[in-house]
């Protein structure tokens, strides 16, 4: 019998903290944090409820590597030149959203392939 606990909820729960905690705490912007927050869990559920293994296997390795690349010079970007680690984050999970949706091994391509 699988297992039904979701291995997903303590990581994205604890990200979400460490966002609304940086953004009360640091950015002095509690809405784009709780925002910010929203839209990561949101993110962590739609691609465990969507993906009917590990999210990883999804994506090939190609477009894995490619997506840490384009998260990590965003995040890096948003660090040292933008000044704004919140916008990093949102448009970083924008980027993973928008990578895991398009491969083609993914569970919508399938979706699509099916119809």
């Amino acid at each position: 019998m699988p297992s039904t606990i979701r291995t997903w909820q303590l990581p994205a729960l604890v990200a979400a903290f460490l966002v609304v905690a940086y953004a009360f705490v640091v950015a002095n912007n509690l809405l784009l944090g709780v925002f910010a927050a929203a839209l990561l869990y949101l993110l962590a559920w739609v691609i465990d409820r969507a993906s009917s293994g590990n999210p990883l296997e999804d994506m090939t390795r190609a477009r894995r590597l490619a997506t840490g690349a384009v998260v990590l010079v965003v995040l890096a970007y948003s660090v040292v030149v933008a000044a704004s680690v919140l916008l990093g984050v949102l448009v970083s999970a924008t980027v993973v959203a928008v990578a895991w949706i398009t491969s083609p091994l993914g569970p919508v391509a399938g979706w699509l392939d099916s119809r």
